[in-house]
């Protein structure tokens, strides 16, 4: 008996493990319907235009994110969720570095030290551009724009080899 709910343990812990996600536990590749009914506050859009051929169909027009509201967007490429961004303007370059480091503070806490970054050793005292990888999501965190923060998950494209 002992075996059997072992095996039942693992295949349940194997089954919530596969799906990746990304913000808030929503899963890579879900429908608008799918993310609607995990995220109530997500409100649909007309259909508009996202960087990468993706369009944004969801959205959540404030969220409270350290201390700042950020606008949450959701971006599909054929009618799957492929990335969410969120957005704050936090209204000067001080405040924009401020929030960012406050990010990067609370990104490390949980996703460890950042694979990437254009933004260490930089003179400039706005420049954050950091990139973590965690169970194959990408965050993605930066200024934009000197007052902007972005702070982006997306699924890592896995990396395919040609052999001949």
């Amino acid at each position: 008996m002992k075996k059997i709910l072992l095996c039942v343990g693992c295949l349940l812990f194997a089954a919530s493990a596969s799906a990746q996600a990304l913000w808030q536990d929503i899963p890579v590749d879900a429908t608008v319907a799918e993310v609607q009914a995990l995220v109530p506050e997500a409100q649909t859009l007309p259909a508009g235009p996202a960087a990468d051929g993706g369009t944004v169909q969801l959205e959540i027009p404030a969220y409270e994110l350290a201390g700042e509201s950020f606008k949450v967007s959701f971006v599909f490429k054929a009618d799957r969720l492929q990335r969410i961004t969120l957005l704050a303007d936090a209204g000067s370059a001080d405040k924009a570095r401020a929030l960012g480091q406050r990010l990067t503070t609370s990104l490390r806490a949980r996703y460890g030290l950042e694979r990437s970054t254009r933004s260490r050793g930089s003179t400039s005292s706005v420049t954050i551009d950091r990139q973590w990888s965690f169970r194959r999501t990408i965050v993605h965190l930066q200024v934009v724009d000197v007052r902007f923060v972005s702070l982006e998950y997306s699924a890592q494209v896995p990396v395919r080899n040609n052999r001949l």
